[in-house]
């Protein structure tokens, strides 16, 4: 890797790290400077306005996680593992984030969070292609129409994961995905004879 790639990533990886934290209004160039030991000069060498800063920054986050989505769909593990794996790495990606801090973008930067929706709608299919894996594979109920259920899921997914559902209900990311995979991986309901022994029974 060369030294301006190299530099590039460092600005990008500190700058998503300092936005995630302290929220747009204390990001500013000077402060990100600051922190990395650079001058301003180099910041606005690779990106010549925070505008921009702030879109590359995102969209380096969510590359990361789009990467990853593609690298575990396309693998030869189980359906279920790669629903698990793939929610667990979305779960300590954003389970720092603070969603006031998100909800300041979709105000403040309204296409740059038109990029973040149609990021997630992105990562929404590939969790559909999962689920219909399953279903071929006999992992999943062979009645359901996953036609049906991806677009129930999308619908799921955009009323939910939203800064403004998160801070209303008071509601931590983290904690909310990791109830939310429970809830698609081993349901809501038990058989009431397993209920004492809190087994799940599949048919």
């Amino acid at each position: 890797m060369d030294n301006n790639l190299r530099t590039k990533n460092i600005i990008l990886e500190q700058g998503f790290a300092q936005f995630s934290q302290n929220g747009m209004r204390q990001f500013t160039v000077e402060s990100l400077a600051t922190n990395l030991g650079m001058s301003k000069k180099t910041i606005y060498k690779f990106f010549p306005t925070k505008e921009i800063l702030i879109e590359k920054v995102i969209g380096n986050f969510t590359g990361s996680i789009k990467k990853k989505f593609m690298t575990v769909v396309e693998s030869d593990d189980d359906p279920i593992n790669k629903f698990n794996s793939v929610m667990e790495f979305l779960r300590k990606k954003i389970g720092y984030i603070k969603m006031e801090n998100l909800a300041e973008v979709k105000i403040r930067y309204p296409q740059i969070w038109n990029n973040i929706e149609d990021f997630r709608l992105e990562m929404v299919r590939y969790i559909t292609t999962i689920f219909e894996e399953a279903q071929d594979k006999g992992f999943a109920n062979p009645e359901l129409n996953m036609d049906v259920v991806a677009i129930i899921y999308i619908n799921i997914i955009n009323a939910t994961f939203q800064p403004k559902f998160f801070l209303k209900n008071n509601l931590a990311p983290v904690d909310t995905i990791k109830t939310f995979v429970k809830m698609v991986t081993e349901g809501i309901f038990i058989y009431k004879e397993d209920a004492n022994n809190n087994d799940f029974i599949w048919e």
